[in-house]
């Protein structure tokens, strides 16, 4: 990545809890005299996030200490930060102290990967025992349904193989169900899902369309 050219131009990413990244130059409107809220901006609208309010962006200082940006303060003013390149960690800086109050789904899905990156990299420490379901729950979370296969290519022992076969999302879940009329007077319900339409006949799912 490039550097300064001159004191107005503004190179740096932020590393997202997925693992994905987000670019950062003086293109975007940044640059060492904006004020952190800038970027923070910028975050917010590439993950579609609204409740801001429980996230925030670290920075290493020239200390190789952890510190969080202040919002309201330019970059300029953040001792110890160094660059370029500008490295920015988004993650969740303040936890809800009940997370099924969080009402977006966007919001939840950072939570989930902010904890999930914790418990992998040692900073949440998790109880032997519980550790092989975790794994399966964070496979079913990411892969989805194992679906009838024999032979998983996961990187995973065996023991939460085993544990993610045995798991299967709600079927129905979120789905809500319209009755309609087919040849011959055949009831049918149709259900919207976020990935396109169900189709019930006596109880038995008889099709699918995606979007």
């Amino acid at each position: 990545m490039a550097c300064f050219r001159g004191s107005q131009e503004f190179y740096g990413e932020v590393l997202l809890l997925d693992d994905t990244k987000i670019s950062l130059m003086t293109e975007h409107g940044i640059k060492k005299s904006s004020k952190a809220a800038a970027i923070l901006h910028r975050v917010f609208s590439h993950l579609n996030v609204v409740e801001v309010k429980f996230f925030g962006l670290r920075f290493c200082d020239d200390k190789q200490h952890t510190r969080w940006l202040d919002p309201l303060k330019t970059l300029s003013r953040h001792r110890g930060l160094m660059g370029p390149p500008y490295i920015f960690y988004f993650g969740v800086k303040f936890y809800a102290e009940n997370p099924l109050k969080l009402k977006e789904e966007t919001t939840r899905r950072q939570f989930y990967l902010q904890l999930r990156q914790d418990v992998c990299r040692g900073r949440l420490l998790c109880p032997a025992h519980l550790k092989p379901r975790l794994s399966a729950l964070r496979l079913q979370a990411d892969q989805g349904d194992v679906g009838g296969a024999e032979e998983l290519d996961l990187g995973v022992n065996q023991e939460v193989q085993i544990i993610y076969k045995s798991l299967s999302s709600l079927a129905m879940y979120g789905v809500s169900l319209f009755n309609a009329y087919g040849e011959n007077q055949s009831e049918y319900f149709l259900g919207p899902t976020p990935g396109g339409v169900v189709i019930y006949k006596n109880k038995v799912l008889v099709g699918k369309y995606f979007w």
